[in-house]
């Protein structure tokens, strides 16, 4: 049932018998109403409705910043908004297959577009008071920068699926500021993005990501500490005043040296400590001696259970692909339907015209 809101010369939501009333863009538009294929999808269309679920989903939390953020741009004939982009870039390169599963490639994330110089960022890391420092130099500039231009972060937390723009951190002239992710943010994996942006808004950066830190609830680490019976931190435990804890006790690659993770790191360093403690993890429960270029053979093995690396997550609002058994047996069926041919075909003819002699064929 459709509803009229303004009378009957008013905008129409809804659907009309074979006619559907929508908004797009702020505008009114209507529609036939699709009509509903009765043929089984296959491989490549479960695929690609997958993965517009997933980006869909995806850009969803970043559409009021990226609409604010990226100009509209003309595509062909078509002009697209912010978030519209978005999905377009992440369709086309921000999609990788884990486990025989889609998953977005957070570090493919653009969410905004401008042409101010962006001052290039140092470091990122976590304070014990349980604030962010965040430091910079100015030595990319040009007649455009001013001292006066303003940093904004972006953050989005994967474990909450929450995004929050921080904005007014500091101005260039700074070199480096504090600022403080909001107080339900206690764990979670946590991504870093960075824009900078003139005082009086008229022009801003294309943003850059900066990498991931994982925060890990101060009840977690209680309960480890009850556990291990010592009744003291963990090592590698960084204890923070707001409650909040950052993981750590990892090795250092080019040393023995422990360290706590305070810091902010790129996604290929955070993957190699994760893959690091995965295997470690195997290995202790199975008793078996897991090493780096035994990855391939621990996972033919089974012996490494699914494991999906920081930088890349996958929400869906509805389950279309049950995993690659539903795409393999689809593949299969199309398969052997093809191959199944009607009584009477002649192999490798594509015409009685082919066959020196139809009758001595079929006898044969």
């Amino acid at each position: 049932m459709a509803e009229i809101k303004q009378g009957i010369l008013g905008a129409t939501r809804g659907k009309i018998g074979p006619v559907v009333g929508y908004i797009w863009r702020g505008k009114n538009w209507l529609r036939s109403k699709p009509s509903k294929s009765r043929k089984k999808a296959t491989a490549k269309q479960l695929l690609q409705w997958d993965k517009m679920s997933l980006v869909s989903t995806y850009a969803s939390k970043f559409r009021d910043f990226v609409n604010a953020h990226c100009p509209t741009a003309k595509v062909g004939e078509k002009w697209m908004i912010g978030k519209e982009q978005l999905i377009s870039r992440m369709m086309k390169q921000g999609i990788t297959m884990i486990d025989g599963l889609q998953h977005i490639a957070v570090e493919q994330t653009i969410l905004s577009i401008g042409n101010l110089a962006p001052a290039v960022i140092r470091k990122i890391n976590i304070m014990k008071t349980g604030k962010f420092k965040v430091q910079w130099d100015n030595s990319l500039v040009n007649a455009m920068t001013l001292d006066t231009d303003s940093l904004t972060m972006m953050l989005y937390n994967e474990s909450l699926d929450k995004f929050v723009a921080i904005h007014n951190v500091g101005n260039r002239v700074d070199k480096y500021a504090h600022f403080s992710v909001p107080t339900e943010w206690k764990s979670g994996k946590v991504y870093f993005w960075s824009m900078w942006k003139a005082a009086d808004g008229s022009m801003h950066s294309t943003s850059c990501f900066h990498g991931m830190i994982e925060l890990i609830e101060e009840q977690e680490i209680r309960k480890g500490e009850q556990e291990s019976g010592n009744g003291k931190l963990e090592s590698g435990k960084h204890k923070t005043e707001n409650g909040k804890k950052v993981a750590g006790n990892v090795n250092q690659e080019m040393g023995n040296t422990k360290q706590e993770i305070t810091d902010v790191l790129p996604l290929e360093q955070v993957q190699r400590i994760a893959l690091k403690q995965c295997l470690e993890e195997v290995a202790s429960t199975t008793n078996v001696e897991i090493v780096n270029e035994s990855v391939e053979s621990a996972i033919k093995e089974k012996e490494l259970k699914k494991w999906t690396p920081p930088g890349y997550t996958r929400r869906v609002k509805k389950r279309i692909l049950k995993g690659n058994v539903e795409i393999d047996n689809s593949t299969d069926n199309s398969k052997k339907q093809t191959s199944s041919k009607p009584s009477g075909m002649i192999e490798g003819a594509r015409s009685i015209l082919d066959v020196p002699d139809i009758r001595m064929e079929q006898k044969e």
